[in-house]
């Protein structure tokens, strides 16, 4: 833990690798830098394959907060604001289900994953309704959440999924950033010299980005070398070894 981390953003994102890792993640390491930016997640989870030929299937972000004030960006109508995004969401994820029974090869996502959100593509249905809302919805996570981390990394399709992991109470799903699904922990006692981890409870689910191969190759490195840095550090500061060959 850094000197200005608290134990509860540690146990956030201890609870966060041990979900990953629960959800199939094989790959996760904590404080990667994310490539072809300047931002640094608190965890970033890679599941890989070597059936076909090695490969990453998918890639995830999570980010961590313990409060609101981590999160909103300040506003007059915060209220207001927050309600009619509730309101959008719940329209939005109607017209996904209707739309995606109806019209199935509109899909945006891989069918591999279909356990998550696939967005229906807008601009290929003709949906005057549908664009509308999703129009409106953006623009108001924008007023709430400015061109932040969360807005940005979604935008520029960084993983296939990302998480915020946050404070039982903290924030309703539909308050979560556009595109983002929602964990949380109760925030029972939590002990950082017996780092058990914390148990998440999942929320709400995110949309399914589709990050390229490239880039899951790339954030796949991002985490080797993180994980890399970290066992040179654990490496220095421990006594040396005891050379078993003596007798």
């Amino acid at each position: 833990m850094s000197r200005s981390e608290s134990p509860t953003h540690l146990a956030l994102k201890r609870g966060a690798l041990n979900w990953a890792q629960n959800q199939g993640f094989n790959v996760v390491a904590e404080e990667v830098r994310i490539p072809r930016s300047s931002y640094r997640a608190d965890v970033v989870a890679c599941d890989t394959t070597l059936k076909g030929g090695p490969q990453v299937l998918r890639t995830a972000v999570f980010e961590c907060k313990q409060s609101r004030s981590d999160l909103l960006k300040d506003s007059r109508a915060v209220q207001q604001t927050l309600d009619r995004i509730g309101e959008l969401t719940e329209r939005k994820h109607e017209l996904d289900r209707l739309l995606g029974t109806h019209y199935p090869s509109l899909r945006t996502g891989d069918e591999l994953f279909h356990e998550f959100i696939v967005p229906v593509d807008p601009a290929a249905l003709g949906h005057e309704g549908y664009t509308q809302t999703v129009r409106e919805l953006e623009k108001l996570q924008r007023r709430l959440y400015g061109k932040t981390k969360f807005d940005k990394l979604y935008q520029w399709r960084s993983a296939d999924l990302h998480y915020l992991v946050v404070l039982d109470g903290l924030l309703q799903p539909h308050e979560c950033p556009h595109g983002w699904g929602l964990l949380s922990w109760d925030g029972a006692s939590y002990d950082a010299e017996r780092p058990e981890a914390p148990l998440l409870t999942q929320h709400s689910l995110p949309e399914l980005c589709n990050a390229t191969p490239a880039h899951r190759l790339e954030m796949l490195i991002g985490v080797a070398k993180t994980a890399t840095r970290y066992a040179n550090r654990a490496l220095s500061s421990s006594p040396p070894a005891t050379d078993l060959a003596e007798d």
